[in-house]
């Protein structure tokens, strides 16, 4: 696999070279969905270290029209005007929605001008047969992307945090996905509460053995409006210095396949929102760190990938 940009590992922009001819922008969208963790199907309050805004923080608050979310949303994308434009339902888990809503809200995305592809943040659990089958369905008119939250192989961990669907269902749902041909992409985060370096090497590991397209990995944030925030304020935990960090992710990429997409390297912590780690903020010094230990290192992404 050769690397784009000087870099020693598959970056998001590579990806988007060889998929969309070029740069894309993420729409963000509003589907209206919700959490199994949040409705009292499976739990209440969704995963500790969610704000409340499921992950989408600059995704409309109110589920208006998909047209009118889409106009508003590329009048703010001023930065690159000509990038392919893809709908990014991003908030919550949008595949929780019944089948018909989804369907729906598959079409009206598909219709959208000069839409260019589709987006869904969801959780595994949240995939059955039949939604399956619909994001085949879809994906045979443009790509679809389908992005997972892991964050953790480790059940005591996923209880720590709440997360509220095992790791068999986890697979279960990708499962279904790959064997339809369609992207996915996975979350992980490191430093989360009582977990070693060796466990979060653990899921990377695991996580790789998937063969998994994509991967996004971040560092634990502390964000006000959190459950974990509330814990952090009441018993402080110890969190990942920008040196532990930096190490961590160096090994994890050097643990997925070389052609795995590292989609993300460090969180976007809004400033106004996030308690800790400060550090996280300099994102751009998070990534230089990461390169310049990896050229150290001699390392490149795939170099200790075990199959």
């Amino acid at each position: 696999m050769q690397y784009q940009n000087g870099k020693r590992y598959r970056t998001m922009s590579q990806y988007c070279g060889e998929k969309y001819g070029g740069r894309i922008v993420k729409i963000p969208l509003c589907s209206g969905a919700t959490c199994p963790n949040r409705d009292g199907s499976k739990g209440f309050g969704g995963c500790s270290f969610c704000s409340g805004d499921g992950g989408g923080e600059f995704a409309p608050k109110q589920p208006i029209s998909l047209l009118l979310q889409y106009e508003e949303g590329i009048k703010f994308n001023l930065k690159w005007p000509d990038a392919v434009k893809v709908g990014y339902f991003q908030a919550f888990s949008n595949t929780y929605l019944p089948i018909e809503q989804l369907e729906a809200m598959l079409a009206q995305t598909a219709k959208l001008p000069d839409i260019g592809g589709i987006r869904i943040a969801t959780r595994a659990d949240c995939i059955d047969e039949r939604k399956a089958d619909l994001l085949a369905k879809y994906a045979e008119q443009l790509p679809i992307e389908v992005e997972l939250g892991l964050q953790t192989i480790h059940e005591q961990t996923s209880q720590i945090i709440n997360r509220c669907h095992s790791l068999e269902e986890w697979q279960a749902g990708f499962s279904l996905l790959k064997q339809r041909g369609i992207y996915v992409c996975a979350h992980l985060i490191n430093g989360l509460p009582d977990e070693t370096e060796q466990m979060m090497l653990d899921s990377a590991k695991w996580l790789a053995k998937q063969r998994v397209d994509g991967v996004k990995l971040h560092m634990l944030h502390v964000i006000r409006g959190s459950q974990l925030a509330v814990e952090y304020k009441t018993q402080p935990f110890e969190l990942l210095s920008l040196e532990q960090y930096v190490e961590i992710v160096c090994k994890q990429i050097r643990i997925f396949h070389p052609e795995t997409v590292i989609e993300r390297l460090t969180g976007d912590g809004a400033k106004s929102t996030l308690i800790a780690p400060t550090w996280t903020l300099n994102k751009r010094n998070v990534l230089n760190s990461i390169d310049k230990r990896l050229s150290q290192l001699e390392a490149w992404q795939g170099d200790r990938f075990e199959g």
